[in-house]
């Protein structure tokens, strides 16, 4: 009975670690985008352990993290510092989060009923012209995508596809993003063209027009995110 206990009491605990380490990580991350930090800005974990509160575990954990997608990198003296990135790399995560979507729309085990984009109400407010407020066609495209992402059809898949669209939703919101030159106001009349397609596709149950909707929509987006190289005056 006490061994139990104690494994449940241990058991409790890494779940909160875990859930402690994702809070840092989704901090650094917005700290990243927005421009708080820098281009090879040197990350210490004992500061950043004193700044969020927390002990040097889930710093470290987070670090790890954000080395795996790409946001920081260990330099050649061992220190960790803010990778070099800039809107090419928000173009690849954008490209490659298109096919996954892409592969989710034609897969059998994904139910299409299960996307907001589907709901009568959008299509009511398609066919009346109603604004979608801040809903832009990129944030409806990050709908569709976190709507898949809520679906058991693949775990594996979705834990990728969730690594890709987090630094994608904040990019698009950050300041760092004009910095960078991108301008979303072009080719705005085709995006949205492709998602009124995607939503008919849909509710049609047709996963290939759906698939190529998708992929029609990342073609149109994609080539902003190559607008310009960024220097470390568009950070100041």
């Amino acid at each position: 009975m006490i061994q139990s206990i104690r494994s449940a009491s241990r058991h409790r605990g890494a779940i909160a670690q875990r859930l402690l380490g994702d809070t840092v990580f989704e901090r650094l991350l917005a700290d990243i985008i927005s421009g708080r930090f820098t281009p090879h800005e040197r990350l210490r974990v004992d500061d950043l352990a004193y700044e969020l509160a927390v002990s040097r575990t889930p710093v470290r954990e987070a670090i790890t993290r954000l080395a795996w997608t790409g946001f920081v990198e260990v330099a050649r003296n061992s220190h960790t510092q803010i990778a070099d990135w800039d809107a090419t790399d928000m173009h690849d995560r954008l490209v490659m989060a298109g096919r996954l979507v892409a592969l989710a729309l034609t897969d059998s085990r994904f139910d299409l009923t299960e996307l907001r984009i589907a709901a009568p109400e959008y299509e009511a407010a398609q066919h009346e012209g109603a604004p979608r407020g801040a809903h832009t066609d990129i944030q409806l495209f990050l709908e569709v995508a976190e709507d898949i992402t809520f679906s058991p059809w693949s775990r594996s898949v979705n834990r990728v596809l969730v690594e890709l669209l987090h630094p994608l939703a904040l990019y698009f919101t950050s300041p760092v993003m004009l910095a960078h030159g991108v301008d979303l106001t072009r080719d705005e009349r085709p995006r949205t063209a492709c998602l009124s397609g995607l939503a008919e596709a849909v509710r049609a149950g047709d996963r290939d027009s759906a698939k190529r909707q998708v992929l029609d929509y990342v073609t149109h987006l994609a080539p902003l995110l190559q607008a310009t190289t960024p220097t470390e005056s568009h950070y100041a």
